[in-house]
Parts: structure tokens; sequence; C-alpha cells
């Protein structure tokens, strides 16, 4: 029955729009059936279809995938998030496309068990760019400019770990970003942000087990970034530069919005954007009192105001 199952899908492929059809309304089916039976896990992976960062608007098989694979490619990159428009978008893609490397945007809840049973394809390995590990660089010259960039930063991710704690587990200079400043990268064996989400979303969801799989974050920083520069230069001049403690928490919470996570006291963020705004506005808090935190040290000119009000 399986057998005719599977003759009956490839005979379908055969015709693009029949096919286009038929995987519409059965694409859930076919990656259930990877995730379930290992036997034709391999044969149902070539019946799979993804948008990519080269197809345009047309979905691509692995198979087609494979073809267009930079020489030297040793991998099938992919990245799964909540929608199209939110993979197309994500940070994780910026230096593979500009270095011409093709990407399958995921964006199927399903995407994700699937590819947790789907190790490689016609001997390619799959590798999920939003997790740690992920290395671009090929030539020496290319790694070499890597491991000056990574000596030049060492000290602000020791700033940067120290300030958040515990919030990360790591704080890494990457080459996976061309565009952002930095972004939260999960580790290899554990949930992504979009598994986290998907997880988190199940009523009878064990609260065990999301502990033990939970995200291990890694923030991984852009040193050719306009803002991580500043920054660096910052530390440099004064590790204990009031503005710095800030400016690294703003950069923590975007990176989880921006890579797929959720934040954990929004109000907060709220309160670092509404301070920024007020102090591009010139707008001081003499008329109300401002509780600040620790983790809110004042932004700088904030102090100024204040002297020029005394």
């Amino acid at each position: 029955m399986l057998k005719k199952a599977i003759e009956l899908f490839t005979e379908i492929s055969e015709n693009k729009e029949d096919f286009a059809k038929f995987y519409e309304a059965f694409a859930k089916n076919i990656k259930y059936g990877m995730h379930d039976d290992s036997a034709n896990r391999d044969k149902l992976a070539e019946f799979l279809r993804y948008h990519s960062t080269k197809s345009g608007s047309d979905m691509t098989s692995l198979k087609d995938y494979i073809t267009r694979m930079k020489e030297g490619q040793d991998a099938i990159y992919y990245v799964c998030g909540e929608t199209k428009k939110a993979v197309e978008s994500s940070p994780f893609i910026e230096a593979l496309k500009v270095k011409g490397l093709e990407v399958l945007l995921m964006s199927d809840p399903m995407d994700e068990y699937a590819m947790q049973q789907l190790k490689e394809f016609e001997g390619k390995k799959f590798k999920n760019i939003s997790k740690e590990g992920l290395e671009l660089a090929k030539d020496e010259e290319e790694k070499k400019k890597i491991e000056e960039q990574k000596k030049a930063t060492e000290e602000l991710c020791k700033v940067i770990k120290d300030t958040l704690g515990e919030k990360v587990e790591k704080v890494l200079t990457g080459e996976r970003l061309s565009s952002s400043p930095c972004v939260i990268v999960t580790g290899e064996f554990g949930w992504t942000a979009n598994m986290e989400r998907i997880m988190k979303a199940q009523a009878l969801r064990s609260s065990g087990m999301g502990s033990y799989m939970s995200s291990k974050k890694t923030l991984e920083i852009n040193p050719t970034h306009p803002i991580i520069n500043e920054l660096r230069k910052k530390v440099e001049k004064d590790k204990n530069d009031k503005t710095v403690k800030d400016l690294i928490w703003l950069l923590f919470e975007t990176s989880l919005l921006t890579s797929g996570f959720s934040l954990d006291e929004p109000t907060t963020f709220a309160a670092r954007i509404h301070r920024m705004i007020k102090l591009g506005l010139s707008i001081d808090d003499t008329e109300e009192q401002v509780t600040q935190d620790e983790d809110m040290p004042e932004l700088e000119g904030e102090s100024n105001e204040m002297e020029k009000v005394d």
C-alpha cells in the first residue's frame, strides 16, 4: 500500500502544476511520514518543496537545491520561522546571501519535527543557520581576518557577558551577519527559537522537558557593524561608562526579537525605548520621579540635562 502511494506521488510530481496542488494539500502528511517512517524517510524527502533565497515565488526540491550548490559547499542551509515573511527577513541569512549561498526558508511547524529526523540528503548534511557552529570562511585570508576581528572584540565580548550574566551562555564574534549588529543563536542540540515558541504553545507540554531542552542562548556580534565598533571604542575608553550597560541590554533585547524569541519582560524593554525617545526629544523627568533600577543606568546626556535644570 505504501509502495503504491509513493509511486503515485512520483507520478504526480512529474507535472509541476499538479504537484503544486497536491503538495499544498498534503505537505504536512509527507512531513509527518518522514518523522514517523524511518524506512521511507529518504524517499519521502524527494517530495519536499520549499521556498528559498534563490527560488523567487516558486518552491524548490532538495534535488534542485543540490544542483545549485556552490563549489566547496558541503551543507544544505535552512532556517525555520513562524512565517515566510519572517524567515525572508531573518538576520541569520544575511551573510549567506552576500556569499551567494542558498538558504531554504521553512515556516511550517512540521518542518521543525521533520528536520530533527532528516540529517542529510544525497550525502549533503543539513545545517540550521540559527544554531551555533556556522563557519562560512573558506580561504586562509578570510579565516585570518576573522581571527583578528575576534581578538579585537575580545574585551567587548567579556563586558557584554558580564552585563547580561545568565541571560546568555556565551558572547562570541560571529560571521553570519552583514547588516545587523548582533543575533541570538542556540546550541546545536537544543531547541531553536522557533521550536521553543512551538513547544510553549502546546497546552500539554512537559515542563521538565522544557527546562532540559530550552534554548542555550549565545549572543553573536557583528564586528564590522558601526554600532558594535562604537560600543567597542566606549569599552576600550572606559568599560564602566554608564551608557554601555543600557546599550548592551537594548542590543540584547532587540536581538531576542529579531532572532524569533519572546521577551521575558516587555515592559522593561519598553521603558528603555521610552527613555531613548525622551533623550532624543530633550524631555527631562523633573516632574515625575523615575526609579532607576540597577539594570537601567542613566543614558548619556540625562545627567547633563538634570544639571542644567538644577
